[in-house]
């Protein structure tokens, strides 16, 4: 399954679905890996909603076969990530969307040590 997370620059980067975990880690860049020694992700148990954005697909690449999906977070943060339609079905079946949880809803960004 293929999924790439899209910054507000329109710029690609790839992504890991993390089951166990319910989170997405996005590939982190030389600087990252090397000198932080981290990888961004985002936790999905604080997912508020889901909408489709096919206009992303428009900026990013028209040759790219992926459905483009802007998730809202409890924070308010949103996050534009696409996926293969093999696994459209997948990453909509497998996402749990929390209930109201205590945790601060800042942790809908996760950083980890690689």
């Amino acid at each position: 399954m293929k999924i790439v997370y899209i910054n507000k620059k329109n710029q690609c980067r790839m992504v890991t679905f993390d089951e166990a975990e319910n989170r997405f880690w996005v590939e982190p860049y030389l600087r990252e890996r090397l000198i932080e020694k981290r990888m961004v992700g985002f936790d999905l148990d604080q997912l508020e909603s889901i909408k489709e954005m096919p206009t992303i697909a428009e900026k990013i690449s028209p040759a790219l076969p992926l459905v483009y999906l802007l998730m809202i977070f409890k924070d308010k943060r949103q996050v534009a990530v696409g996926v293969d339609k093999n696994g459209l079905y997948a990453i909509t079946a497998a996402l749990k969307i929390a209930e109201q949880r205590n945790d601060d809803v800042s942790n809908s960004l996760v950083y980890k040590s690689l």
